[in-house]
């Protein structure tokens, strides 16, 4: 129970800290100024008004959360490391998981309060433009939600060791790679299937794309804008097994950060 109580004052601390932070209100102001301006796109566009409108503000939101996750998210450990305030936190009984946990926790409720805020706007935006909001559209703002709980916990943890600028570079990289790597081992197997490369760069090719695809996070896994912004239905038990899946890779990348960042002197 002391250590609860730990974790929910961090993290209530680091809420109210993270709302000050100036970056966070460019970051959020920037959001309701791209969800707004795909009004304008969807009037613009020779596609389906409502397609542009549905699949841009998703992309924004998605943009909007990385960037809080990395720019905020990677600043909450340095920054306690840089003022030396972090030794004054752990020289009370309070352990560094616990410390690591509720900055996650307090950084997690900012994304969720940018995220509801965007989908108050975006529904409305859907309603005066009768562009068709549905409750399906709360699927894919879902796994965003749950995507950037998995970026968040990237962020802290290469915070917890690296610099602030390699933190969000490696953050950077573990997101594109986690888009990506689907997509790379297709490529390789469809060019191993049509000969295209001889046998031993296929094999080579194929191991270090099978490593990627099972190391990285499978953050493609999160991206059904497609579905449903054409109203498709997703598979059975998608959004169950997809939020099975970000806990797993959240609660191995918090106990990664934690153990990691118990080994480090800050004397």
């Amino acid at each position: 129970m002391p250590t609860l109580k730990h974790i929910g004052i961090i993290a209530l601390n680091t809420f109210r800290e993270s709302i000050r932070d100036k970056i966070l209100y460019n970051i959020v102001f920037l959001a309701i100024a791209l969800t707004l301006f795909s009004i304008v796109l969807g009037e613009w566009s020779v596609f389906d008004r409502a397609y542009v409108i549905k699949s841009t503000t998703l992309s924004v939101m998605n943009l909007s959360g990385l960037l809080i996750s990395i720019f905020v998210g990677i600043s909450l450990v340095q920054k306690e490391i840089q003022r030396r305030t972090v030794l004054t936190l752990l020289s009370k009984p309070i352990s560094r998981a616990a410390f690591i946990v509720g900055k996650y926790l307090g950084l997690l409720a900012v994304v969720t309060v940018h995220l509801a805020i965007l989908s108050v706007i975006y529904y409305v935006m859907l309603a005066v433009t009768d562009a068709g909001p549905t409750l399906s559209l709360l699927n894919a703002i879902y796994l965003i939600f749950c995507e950037m709980a998995v970026i968040i916990a990237v962020a802290l943890l290469f915070s917890s060791f690296s610099s602030t600028i390699l933190s969000a570079l490696f953050t950077l990289g573990v997101y594109f790679a986690g888009h990506l790597s689907n997509q790379l081992l297709e490529q390789v197997r469809f060019a191993s299937r049509m000969g295209e490369m001889g046998d031993a760069s296929t094999a080579l090719f194929e191991k270090a794309a099978v490593v990627i695809h099972a190391v990285f996070p499978g953050l493609y896994r999160f991206n059904v804008t497609n579905y449903v912004v054409h109203g498709v239905a997703l598979p059975d038990m998608y959004l169950f097994w997809n939020t099975v899946y970000a806990l797993g890779y959240v609660g191995v990348f918090l106990a990664i950060a934690s153990w990691w960042f118990s080994r480090r002197d800050f004397l």
